[in-house]
């Protein structure tokens, strides 16, 4: 028998090929967008949790303290009005407000094995042999952490954080104004800073006063400043808690800033850039982790401060031009902003300066219009 004829078997051409291709990259490009949006809208959701856990904390703080945090316990405006203020406490003044809220985000037992008399980055040994301080601050915690910022680069501290908190707006008056904080024989004045977390200088206390609580501290050891003076409660916030901002984004995402330490370790005299040295215990209090709304969000390149700026003008354009004071994120348009209610919101980028400093400010009586 002869075997039937078989009929060739036809394979794609290369131009079919080709348009098969296309059409998986056309597919693909078409899909990757969507698959990073909802990545993001999943590290934004992720984001608003942490913010709404430091909002419940920041009200059981207030719940039994009756008063808010300390941004720190001295500094005015851009730079630090010491008045000698570092005793009187019996503690290091410039932790953060993350740091005060620890044992309230279940993090109490952390909390409690610091040596509050010195800073978080000390090495000095502890007596009953536990871990010092910068064992203690040595990573990053969950809570304040956006998902969203990458791994910053060379930061200045171990346990760098995303979030920053509300020190609201500040003005320069050169000569110093009435109710101005300065030093005397200073040419030009801070005022209070009118945000939710603030400096004791901000609260009330002048820098005379300040100079003689701490030569009492010399005179008597055993005296102190009670721990809540000079502080503010929610009664204080008369713009209302819906209405104003108590933290937000604040990555390390920084440009043009440099350091000589790299995660809490000094690498010599020789300064490399870094994302920032917001972090949730070592960042210092007002030196870096509080945000003033007098700098447009998202500002990355400015002018940065250092002892050395005495000038009001250039004092005027740190205040308000600074990145290390803006609040800044990598979610597309904006940050997330805790108010002080517990609510979160995210606000974008583009909202009207006026509004955005009247929702830092406590008690200016703005009428905030939509944003």
């Amino acid at each position: 028998m002869t075997s039937p004829l078989r009929r060739p078997r036809r394979g794609f051409t290369l131009i079919e090929l080709l348009v098969v291709i296309a059409i998986i990259a056309v597919l693909i490009g078409l899909l990757l967008p969507a698959t990073q949006a909802a990545r993001e809208a999943a590290r934004r959701m992720q984001c608003v949790n942490n913010l709404k856990q430091m909002g419940i904390a920041v009200h059981q703080f207030h719940d039994i303290h009756q008063k808010l945090p300390n941004m720190s316990f001295c500094g005015g405006g851009c730079e630090d009005t010491n008045p000698g203020m570092q005793n009187i406490y019996y503690r290091f003044r410039h932790y953060p407000v993350a740091f005060e809220l620890l044992p309230h985000l279940e993090q109490g037992n952390l909390y409690n094995k610091f040596n509050l008399n010195l800073a978080a980055t000390s090495t000095v040994p502890r007596l009953d042999g536990g871990p010092t301080n910068a064992q203690l601050a040595s990573s990053p915690l969950t809570v304040f952490l956006c998902p969203s910022m990458p791994q910053p680069v060379n930061p200045v501290y171990a346990d760098y954080a995303s979030y920053g908190w509300n020190r609201g707006n500040c003005e320069v008056h050169s000569p110093a104004q009435p109710g101005d904080i300065y030093k005397p024989g200073q040419a030009y004045g801070f005022t209070p800073s009118n945000g939710v977390f603030i400096s004791r200088m901000d609260a009330g206390m002048d820098y005379t006063t300040g100079q003689s609580l701490a030569a009492r501290h010399v005179a008597d050891p055993t005296w102190w400043q009670p721990e809540d003076t000079y502080r503010i409660s929610f009664v204080s916030i008369t713009d209302g808690l819906s209405n104003t901002i108590a933290a937000g984004d604040m990555h390390n995402i920084l440009k043009g800033y440099t350091t000589t330490t790299v995660n809490s370790v000094s690498i010599g005299t020789t300064p490399v850039p870094s994302g920032g040295p917001i972090a949730w215990g070592s960042s210092g209090g007002d030196y870096y982790s509080e945000g003033r709304t007098t700098v447009p969000m998202n500002t990355l390149t400015g002018p940065y401060y250092s002892r050395s700026v005495t000038d009001p003008a250039a004092l005027r354009d740190i205040l308000y031009k600074s990145p290390i004071y803006s609040f800044r994120s990598t979610h597309p348009g904006g940050c997330n902003f805790l108010l002080c209610d517990g609510s979160v919101k995210f606000i974008k980028q583009s909202i009207n300066p006026t509004t955005y400093q009247a929702l830092g400010s406590r008690n200016g009586s703005e009428v905030i219009s939509e944003y």
